[in-house]
C-alpha cells in the first residue's frame, strides 16, 4: 500500500491492518488488529509503500475441542488504514481448506468441564 503525504508540512503515518475471518466454526471477533507500520517523515506530496505479511499463524484460532490453532476455510477480508474507523484499502481472499497450524499437547486437563463464555450475537 502506497501512504502519501497530501498535507503542507512533512509527517509520519501509522498504517494498520484489520482482518476479518469467515467465523463459521470458531468463534471470531468482526474486526482484528494483525499488523501496522509507521512510516519515516514524509515531505508534503512524498509516498512511502508499506507492506503486510498474513501468514497461517495470524489466521488461526484456537479451538480446544481439538487443542490446535486452528485457520477456516473461507473468505477473509482485509482493510488497511490510519486507524479501524479510516479504512483506505480493501481486499480480500480465500482460504480453500481448514488448516491446522498447530497441534499444542494437552498438559493440564481440568477436573471439571468448563463452560465457555460467549456473547449474545
Amino acid at each position: 500500500m502506497d501512504v502519501k503525504n497530501t498535507g503542507q508540512v512533512a509527517g509520519k503515518e501509522i498504517a494498520q491492518l484489520y482482518l476479518s475471518a469467515p467465523a463459521k466454526k470458531l468463534d471470531k471477533p468482526a474486526l482484528e488488529l494483525k499488523g501496522f507500520g509507521k512510516t519515516r517523515l514524509l515531505q508534503p506530496g512524498e509516498t512511502q509503500l508499506m507492506t503486510f505479511v498474513i501468514d497461517a499463524r495470524s489466521l488461526a484460532s484456537f479451538e480446544p475441542s481439538v487443542s490446535s490453532w486452528i485457520a477456516e476455510a473461507g473468505t477473509y477480508s482485509v482493510r488497511i488504514g490510519s486507524s479501524s474507523r479510516d479504512i483506505r484499502l480493501n481486499a480480500s481472499f480465500t482460504l480453500a481448506k481448514e488448516l491446522t497450524v498447530k497441534k499444542e499437547t494437552v498438559a493440564l486437563v481440568p477436573a471439571q468441564k468448563i463452560n465457555e463464555l460467549k456473547p449474545n450475537l
